[in-house]
């Protein structure tokens, strides 16, 4: 293949919807989309022993990690969500039980777009390194090519 392009790492970002507009995500590394098939399993004297498999349901996450950036000292909160942001997002998404939207960028392949919880958020402060930070978004129902909130 004479042609192939690869995509750039750098091309796939991730926002959420805060109401208004997609918000970027502050400083990832990286970010990862994760789509499984889970199996259920069964065993008895019909399939003489052996394992069959069948498919029971779909779960989806997207996986992230990023630094994190203190944006005090231009002003308080950026366009881009900081950690703190994010643990505010994952609180108000346990308390009223709904998911945040959010658009990943496929590169050149345009955009998915879910409904999501922050499942899990960590940080990880070490003295000879920058703060990182790492998240589970735990996707609702299958992404879709379609903006939610176009006309």
């Amino acid at each position: 293949m004479a042609n192939e392009k690869y995509v750039p790492g750098h091309s796939r970002t991730l926002a959420r919807w805060d109401g208004e507009a997609y918000k970027p995500q502050v400083c990832l590394s990286s970010i990862a989309f994760q789509s499984t098939m889970n199996m259920l399993e069964k065993v008895n004297m019909c399939t003489a022993g052996q394992t069959v498999q069948s498919p029971s349901s779909m779960t989806r996450s997207v996986q992230l990690e990023g630094e994190v950036i203190d944006t005090t000292a231009v002003g308080g909160q950026t366009v881009e969500d900081s950690l703190e942001e994010l643990y505010e997002v994952q609180d108000v998404e346990f308390t009223t039980k709904t998911p945040d939207l959010w658009r990943l960028s496929d590169g050149p392949f345009g955009y998915k777009y879910f409904y999501g919880f922050i499942s899990d958020l960590s940080d990880n402060y070490q003295a000879s390194e920058d703060a990182t930070f790492s998240a589970t978004l735990t996707v609702q129902d299958k992404p879709t090519t379609i903006d939610p909130n176009t006309p």
